[in-house]
């Protein structure tokens, strides 16, 4: 959880506790306009400091972490429901499916009847089912890699996803994925610079969809880091052979106040493998920035 400067632990709990209220009363009303002043005043704060308090304690503003949650339960009801994409962008608050299927592409990385359909290819998909194929890739993907995420804990089983976004507000984000205990492997053509880095380890007794698209708590865990990127010298540009940084992450469960996982990138690749393996195809040789999106 991040912290808010200078607060003692009883300013600290009784903040926390307005913000996490705030977060479940907008799950509950997605469907109705949430003004900055609506849900300052249900947390006792000002516009003003309550805005602060939830950056602060979300890494997104409210606006954004609202926009966010409303992406979250349409690609839920995209699973689960046959509503179509009208009736779904009422439910989550859009006035207008024009409006709503833009922001959903852009949040997502696909239009929502896509997200539909590759989403679906993954129910009753478990986590174990994908592991042999994704340590094949992984193995090829290792061999050059612009930084090794490793987690804090080596017990523990499951596939790691890792990504990573520049800290100065880019749209680039990119994927690694690796079977544990394997560090996920970034590509090199993450550049250099400060990155927000997060990971999830999914379980694998479960289906890859309960993590990545329902976000059910007991079905993965999560933890962020900053990561610092150097620019490469002259001598190991363009050389794959080399390891770049390594970075250990601390993971935990799944916080109110965490961000939902939005990018349909791992379910693209996740579906990718799992028909490589009923096909019963060979591992591709050569896969930089197969997890990354635009």
């Amino acid at each position: 959880m991040r912290q808010f400067p200078g607060a003692v632990p009883e300013e600290y709990d009784g903040r926390l506790a307005a913000i996490v209220r705030v977060i479940e009363y907008m799950k509950s009303e997605l469907s109705r306009p949430l003004p900055l002043v609506v849900l300052a005043r249900l947390a006792s704060f000002s516009p003003f400091y309550f805005h602060r308090l939830f950056t602060q304690a979300t890494s997104m503003t409210p606006a954004r972490f609202l926009a966010a949650l409303r992406m979250a339960e349409a690609r839920r009801l995209l699973l689960h429901s046959s509503l179509t994409v009208t009736a779904i962008s009422a439910q989550v608050g859009y006035s207008s499916v024009g409006t709503f299927t833009t922001q959903f592409r852009r949040w997502v990385s696909l239009p929502p009847e896509r997200f539909r359909r590759l989403a679906r290819q993954l129910i009753g998909v478990s986590v174990a089912a994908l592991l042999p194929v994704i340590h094949g890739r992984v193995l090829v993907a290792g061999r050059a890699s612009r930084a090794l995420m490793h987690l804090d804990t080596g017990d523990l089983p499951g596939l790691l996803l890792a990504t990573v976004t520049p800290r100065d507000g880019g749209r680039n984000q990119w994927w690694a994925a690796a079977p544990r205990p394997l560090p996920a492997a970034l590509p090199p053509t993450v550049p250099p610079g400060e990155h927000q880095a997060r990971v999830l380890l999914l379980r694998p007794d479960r289906d890859a969809t309960a993590a990545l698209v329902d976000g059910v708590p007991d079905s993965f865990l999560t933890g962020d880091a900053q990561l610092r990127l150097p620019a490469k010298t002259g001598v190991d540009r363009g050389v794959r052979s080399a390891v770049g940084t390594t970075v250990t992450v601390p993971v935990r469960p799944v916080r109110v106040t965490d961000p939902p996982l939005l990018s349909a990138t791992p379910l693209r690749w996740l579906l990718g493998v799992s028909q490589a393996g009923w096909r019963g195809r060979a591992p591709m040789t050569a896969e930089w920035h197969v997890l990354r999106t635009a």
